[in-house]
């Protein structure tokens, strides 16, 4: 269960460090984790592998900063308030850092939580170094500008996010969570490892994918013939960031720990099957706005089959696929997007992610995986290069 937390406003008060110095670059730190055989969120001990300033939590995984303020309207990123160093507060108890303010245990969270999801694409054959400086944003004030006077501006808030304004200057951004909610079942999406595996997955996604497009086709005008590929490709990077959450962390609903029901179908144990509905919102022919999540759940949904398949799970049982099965599930995922990244598809449809995918499993895995194609994706199942 969750303990109660005792909440300070100390990320903009007058801080008061317990530890001092640099001379620690691992910790033990107790910090709420999500634990796979209660299904639930506990407070658990946990060692910090990677930092270089304990202090101010700055390390090889990220940099925590706080107090920024951005406006995004359309693709345009506008900087209103830099942001500053932030104070990790703590007591040192036989070895064990217990962190001495909510923002304190947010924040050394939210560094655990993408050090370990930086490690994990480590162990996929990723040299993140080369992705550059991932800094992460706490407490961050994000504004949606409406785009016409008669429609309102949006702060948001109880999210998370990754954002690439320009080569030089990407990272993640964590807003305000709702702390009236903090002592019910909901826990701080800075707390839920598979959020932030998630936003971690979309900057792995940025670097191999979309990095190495033309703005033209990045981001293309909604008359473009490119647009509907652009969606999809959008579409995609949702899809495995879940895939990748969910290899993690063993938690196929990952979300609903910090989000409720009104996302169900990020639940990637649902059976969605892709419908040319989804298809027409991407082209733009739907009364609707395209909706990313459509097909990035869809995506997210046939890959755990396909893993529950290879693992011999049957139908109705509700069994997680053990470690060996979601790390080659993730490790085929990745190889794909390094591969669509090398090709750099202009007309990107979800078939050409799903003939990577397919490729790299043995003749017995194609048939299980093909079999879960035929019945989910038939729009499009006969575009799916090694199920013919």
């Amino acid at each position: 269960m969750i303990k109660k937390l005792t909440l300070y406003a100390s990320l903009y008060m007058l801080w008061i460090p317990l530890i001092s110095g640099c001379e620690e670059s691992i910790l033990k730190v107790e910090m709420l984790a999500y634990d796979p055989v209660s299904d639930q969120m506990v407070y658990k001990i946990n060692t910090v592998e990677t930092l270089d300033d304990v202090p101010t939590l700055s390390g090889r995984a990220t940099r925590i900063r706080g107090g920024i303020s951005i406006d995004i309207s359309g693709d345009k990123v506008t900087v209103n308030r830099a942001g500053t160093p932030v104070a990790f507060n703590s007591v040192k108890i036989k070895g064990v850092h217990y962190p001495a303010d909510y923002d304190s245990l947010a924040m050394i969270s939210i560094y655990y939580n993408i050090e370990q999801a930086m490690l994990f694409f480590e162990n996929l054959g990723m040299d993140t170094t080369t992705m550059g400086k991932l800094d992460t944003w706490y407490w961050a004030d994000v504004n949606i500008i409406a785009p016409t006077n008669s429609e309102t501006d949006e702060a948001i808030l109880n999210n998370a996010l990754f954002l690439a304004v320009n080569g030089d200057n990407r990272g993640f951004y964590v807003m305000p969570f709702d702390t009236t909610r903090i002592d019910g079942p909901d826990v701080p999406l800075s707390m839920n490892p598979g959020v932030l595996t998630h936003e971690y997955a979309h900057a792995v996604f940025q670097y191999l994918v979309l990095d190495r497009l033309p703005a033209h086709i990045q981001y293309p005008s909604v008359d473009s013939p490119f647009y509907i590929n652009a969606n999809y490709r959008m579409a995609l990077n949702e899809g495995i960031a879940d895939v990748f959450a969910v290899a993690r962390t063993g938690d196929p609903d990952f979300m609903v720990t910090s989000i409720k029901s009104t996302m169900i179908a990020r639940n990637a144990e649902s059976e969605i099957v892709y419908t040319d509905w989804m298809d027409r919102n991407a082209a733009g022919y739907t009364y609707y706005p395209f909706d990313p999540y459509q097909i990035g759940a869809f995506i997210s949904s046939i890959v755990y089959e396909i893993a529950r398949q290879i693992a011999g799970i049957p139908d109705g049982n509700d069994d997680v696929p053990a470690d060996a099965i979601r790390f080659r599930i993730a490790k085929w995922t990745y190889d794909s997007l390094q591969r669509l990244g090398e090709e750099n598809l202009p007309d990107f449809v979800p078939a050409h992610f799903f003939s990577q995918f397919v490729a790299q499993m043995s003749k017995e895995q194609q048939l299980v995986a093909c079999a879960v194609l035929a019945e989910r994706f038939m729009p499009h199942y006969s575009e799916v290069e090694g199920c013919q």
